[in-house]
């Protein structure tokens, strides 16, 4: 639905400028720089928001006093977003049947994940609107800077995929919810379905690996562990290391996604690196 036009509320923007008046809240001990700074409608309120180098903030504009009433702060209690949550922004755009994708601008929209609980996270979407597009424009850009400014996310992926793990749904949930995710975040992909017990292991100790970022393992822990030994073997392997005899390993050079699709699902909720080092997953 169509939310109400911002008109003359549109306020100018301040590209690499101090935070001006009314000054915002301090979230860290050393002031962050101010991008961008503009009017957005968010949650149906008019907002004043700014884009800083590690978080997006905005406070909500109260409405104007009658003539004579007095108000200290004319913004509300200010609300954030960390930067490193965001995996993706779009142009917000009526949907045309006729023309898609060129409907009528109603803004951004910035895809995130909100972490639940330890090591779940769920993706939502915060909509930032105003129908101006040379606003919009100049936002979305800085944007989609600060996303390719993230160098340790991945941009290439292998993808195993066990078609009989958790009831032979393995190959559904990954078409249907993970990889659409991936997309979003524009992230390539190259998936191989599995045919046999021990193919993971066979796969990876001999396909080319170079131009992606990791492995991500769709399926149980019989599939994890497979894809989990093959890659360290074949650091081995690389590094001249006798695995038999060498009490020290060599880390992997491609860390390890799991997404947990196994009848027990006793992988859920982690990502393993195979390095050694856990980091946080989602389901």
């Amino acid at each position: 639905m169509l939310r109400r036009r911002l008109g003359s509320r549109v306020g100018a923007l301040e590209e690499g400028a101090p935070v001006g008046c009314p000054e915002l809240p301090k979230a860290a001990a050393e002031p962050e720089r101010v991008l961008l700074r503009g009017i957005f409608e968010i949650g149906r309120e008019s907002c004043d928001v700014a884009l800083g180098e590690r978080a997006l903030r905005w406070q909500r504009i109260r409405p104007e006093l009658p003539a004579g009433g007095a108000r200290c702060d004319p913004l509300g209690k200010e609300e954030s977003l960390d930067l490193e949550d965001i995996f993706s922004v779009k142009l917000k755009r009526r949907c045309s049947a006729k023309h898609p994708g060129s409907g009528t601008l109603l803004g951004i929209t910035l895809f995130i994940c909100l972490k639940e609980q330890q090591n779940k996270l769920k993706d939502s979407t915060l909509d930032l609107i105003n129908f101006s597009e040379d606003h919009c424009d100049i936002w979305f850009r800085q944007f989609k800077r600060i996303l390719e400014g993230f160098a340790n996310r991945p941009k290439a992926l292998k993808i195993l995929l066990n078609p009989q793990s958790h009831r032979k749904e393995s190959v559904q949930v990954y078409y249907e919810k993970v990889e659409p995710l991936l997309k979003l975040a524009g992230i390539k992909t190259d998936v191989t379905i599995t045919e046999y017990e021990g193919h993971a292991l066979s796969l990876l100790d001999e396909c080319e690996l170079r131009g992606f970022d990791g492995v991500v393992c769709v399926g149980g822990d019989g599939s994890a562990s497979e894809a989990a030994h093959a890659l360290l073997l074949r650091a081995q392997k690389n590094a001249g290391v006798e695995m038999d005899s060498s009490p020290t390993l060599t880390g992997a050079q491609l860390p390890l996604g799991l997404i947990p699709a196994g009848k027990h699902r006793d992988l859920q909720n982690l990502t393993v690196v195979a390095t050694g080092k856990p980091s946080e997953g989602s389901s």
